[in-house]
Order: C-alpha cells, then sequence, then structure tokens
C-alpha cells in the first residue's frame, strides 16, 4: 500500500525570491532537499550564485539565478521570461522577498512607507501575477507568501510593516479564491522572530534576551523551524488546504492577547 502523504518535489521547478541571503536561503535549501529545481532571485547577483553553488554542490539539483527587482513590473516580466526559457514551467513560487522600515505614522517619510509597499506587497503581487499567467494557469500550482506575526498584530514603530504585511495576509486570501479552480494553491507561513531573518546580527545580547523572554518557547526561530510548513505547502501533501496563514513563531502571537 502506499503512502497516503507525498513530499517529494522531484521533477519540480521552484522560484524563491530574496534568495541571497537569510530565510531564502534556508527556503530555497529546504525545497532542493527534497528535490525541486531551483530558480532564485535576488538583486544581489554575487551573493546569490554563492548561494546557488552551495546548494548545487549539497542537494544535486538544477539552481539558476536571476537578478530582479520585485517591485519594477518589467524587471519582474524578464525575470519570469527567463526562468521559463531555461525549465519551460514554474511549479512552485515561494515570494519570500520583503523589507523592514521603521518610523511611527507621524514621523515615517512618504519614501519609506512607497518602498516597503512597493517590495512587501506590490512585489508579492506581480511576481505571483507573472507566475500564474506564464505557467500555473494552464498547469497548476502552489503559491507560499512568506507574511509575519506583524500581519496579525499593531506596532507604533513600525506601522508600515505592519500594514504591508497584513496586505499581504489579505492578498494570499484573495489570490486563493481568485485561481482556486485552476488547480493553483495560494497559502503563506507566518514567522516569528526568527535568527535568521531580518533580525540584524549584532542585536545585543540583552535586546535578543528580551525577544526570547516573549516568546512561549523562549527561543527565537532556528534554521529549518519554517521547512515543514513549507515542505506541506509545497508538495502534494497539500491537498485541501487554500487561503491559510500557518503561523510558525513559537508561541509568540499567543502573547499579544
Amino acid at each position: 500500500m502506499g503512502k497516503t502523504v507525498h513530499f517529494d518535489l522531484t521533477g519540480r521547478v521552484a522560484v524563491v525570491t530574496g534568495a541571497s541571503r537569510g530565510l531564502g536561503v534556508e527556503l530555497a535549501t529546504s525545497l532542493a532537499e527534497y528535490g525541486a529545481d531551483l530558480a532564485l532571485m535576488a538583486g544581489n547577483e554575487e551573493k546569490m550564485k554563492k548561494v546557488a553553488e552551495g546548494i548545487r554542490e549539497k542537494c544535486g539539483v538544477k539552481v539558476m539565478t536571476v537578478k530582479v527587482d520585485i517591485s519594477d513590473e518589467a524587471s519582474v516580466q524578464a525575470a519570469v521570461s527567463a526562468v521559463m526559457d531555461e525549465y519551460g514551467k514554474i511549479d512552485i513560487l515561494v515570494n519570500n522577498a520583503g523589507i523592514i522600515r521603521y518610523g511611527r505614522p507621524e514621523e515615517i517619510s512618504a519614501e519609506d512607507w512607497r518602498e516597503c509597499l512597493d517590495v512587501d506587497v506590490t512585489g508579492t503581487w506581480l511576481m505571483s501575477k507573472e507566475v500564474v499567467n506564464a505557467s500555473m494557469l494552464e498547469k497548476g500550482g502552489r503559491i507560499i507568501n512568506i507574511c509575519s506575526v506583524n500581519s496579525f498584530s499593531a506596532s507604533p514603530a513600525a506601522v508600515v510593516y505592519h500594514v504591508a504585511k497584513a496586505a499581504e495576509a489579505a492578498l494570499t486570501k484573495s489570490c486563493a479564491a481568485a485561481w482556486a479552480g485552476h488547480g493553483i494553491y495560494v497559502n503563506g507561513i507566518a514567522p516569528g522572530n526568527m535568527q535568521n531573518g531580518e533580525m540584524a546580527p549584532d542585536t545585543p545580547p540583552a535586546i535578543l534576551e528580551n525577544i526570547r523572554n516573549k516568546v512561549p518557547q523562549r527561543r527565537l526561530g532556528q534554521y529549518g523551524d519554517l521547512s515543514g510548513a513549507l515542505l506541506f505547502l509545497a508538495s502534494d501533501a497539500n491537498t485541501y488546504t487554500q487561503g491559510t496563514i500557518i503561523v510558525c513563531d513559537g508561541g509568540l502571537i499567543l502573547e499579544s492577547f
């Protein structure tokens, strides 16, 4: 009797944005470990090529790199076309690229506001739109948006980031409703405070300790803590989950209520 659940991604093509560092590298590597061929996308081509080389050596899959500005429509169109030229299809899209800008609502500059929304929201939409039109409307596929626990909370000091991540969660649900009939599964993952995420590497120990103490598991998210959710959403293990945001935060969101 065969297995009920299958996580194997052999023969699948996965695009991962923001793949030159941090969570992007982690997510891309997890997909490659289960057999997916990759198209890494980011703005820093030099770093991205080093990442690609490491994944090829570790996992033995095909890895291409594509420089892109996900906030620019023409750049996104060219990047998706390059992947289609190389692989002929896109089965999985992980919208991981994102930025954070700090500032209270009465202080933040219009430039920082626009930049954060352009990358975190418009970029996610543009990538999804282009990949769906290029491949998934015809062949189906899986889109995983990397949202945040901040999608469901508020902050006086990083207002635009919380707005952007809330919008990204709403976009996830709207796209899921729009494309479910085409065999396209659109879901999200909401990480908490990740050691490998946006946190500055030189964050003082006292601040790190304060952050850890706010998490019921009393630790920051570590390498691999998002991989289980990612592989579920990206693989044939998911047959009926649509428009859902899986929270991976060690229980942090529980402390908000």
